[in-house]
């Protein structure tokens, strides 16, 4: 977690703390808030006024206060992507399938991907030829012959005669 974002959480946090506190009409004060998170008033109050910025141990110590005060899911606290629902279902079925179909599964899903990628690159337009020196550099090679290329003039015809290249 980039943690030049956590004196912002930490302000809303505080805001909602704040909220919460009021409406039970309880004690609303930074100390009560840095008691809440489990860390001194001073810290905390470095912590708000971006002066200091906690470790990536203290903000692991604080993440699930913060979730829980902000109501949010921890993706959303951390702004990570939500795993996807077809595999968070696999995930809960997947220690009650037998070790043989969960290699054929996997098995399965690796032959699909793969005939997806060769699908795709099928479909993708041919790269353009390299001159013949950098595919001698490239793949260790001398450099092909002049003769296999033809340069075409402004008429469009070939200089040197050899035609042009076989596809």
């Amino acid at each position: 977690m980039d943690l030049s974002r956590v004196t912002d959480l930490l302000e809303r946090a505080f805001l909602e703390f704040r909220i919460r506190q009021t409406r039970y009409r309880l004690s609303v004060s930074l100390n009560s808030f840095a008691n809440y998170l489990d860390f001194s008033p001073p810290i905390v109050n470095q912590w708000l006024n971006g002066s200091r910025l906690p470790s990536q141990g203290n903000v692991e110590r604080i993440i699930p206060k913060l979730v829980e005060l902000l109501d949010l899911e921890v993706y959303d606290l951390l702004g990570l992507p939500r795993p996807d629902p077809d595999l968070q279902r696999l995930i809960q079925v997947w220690p009650r399938i037998p070790k043989e179909y969960r290699q054929v599964l996997a098995g399965q899903g690796e032959k699909y991907a793969a005939e997806k990628e060769s699908d795709s690159a099928a479909n993708q337009p041919p790269l353009p030829m390299r001159e013949p020196i950098e595919q001698g550099i490239e793949n260790d090679k001398p450099p092909l012959p002049a003769t296999t290329t033809s340069v075409m003039g402004s008429s469009g015809s070939s200089e040197s005669g050899a035609g042009p290249l076989p596809a």
